[in-house]
């Protein structure tokens, strides 16, 4: 779903105007469906090949789940977001970039620094080489799933007066945009 919103985003910023009047109005559903289908499809496969005890077939399997995670999921996921990034500081300096934009920006850059070594980690235990013990990975893992509320947090409350605003307050004002 990260890569599905990454892309939105950028097109959204890209091509605001085809955005606005030219998207089909299905299309994020669709592109997230396609996504969804495609990962339970290989998961599938890969728990199916897993469990029947072949330890070779297993491994090739694990392989592809996570070549295919390097080449078709990250790779948009990261060059939306740098353009992105690009887009929101070099463009007007007027305005401040929107809380959304922030809010996924922060989501896929601690996705990437909490999350992807953990795949790296996985994928390099398919050829029994270990650089960093498993602790340390699956403490970034969960680190990541325990970081999303603190970013619509800091963001919703971003430069207001009361520095403390409730979680409710500050869900509200990302989401509003």
């Amino acid at each position: 779903l990260l890569t599905a919103i990454s892309i939105e985003r950028c097109v959204s910023i890209l091509c605001p105007l085809w955005y606005r009047c030219h998207r089909p109005q299905r299309l994020s559903a669709v592109v997230c469906a396609l996504f969804w289908a495609l990962s339970i499809a290989f998961i599938a496969a890969v728990t199916s090949l897993c469990l029947s005890h072949e330890h070779e077939h297993c491994r090739v399997a694990l392989i592809s789940m996570y070549v295919l995670n390097f080449t078709i999921f990250a790779p948009p996921m990261v060059i939306s977001n740098v353009i992105l990034f690009v887009k929101v500081l070099c463009g007007s300096r007027r305005r401040q970039p929107k809380r959304l934009y922030i809010v996924i920006f922060l989501t896929v850059l601690f996705f990437l620094i909490f999350v992807v070594p953990l795949s790296i980690w996985n994928f390099l235990q398919q050829f029994n080489y270990t650089a960093v013990p498993s602790q340390v990975v699956f403490l970034l893992a969960c680190i990541n799933s325990s970081i999303n509320p603190f970013i619509y947090f800091l963001v919703g409350s971003y430069r207001r007066r009361c520095s403390l605003v409730s979680l409710q307050v500050a869900f509200r004002r990302v989401f509003e945009e």
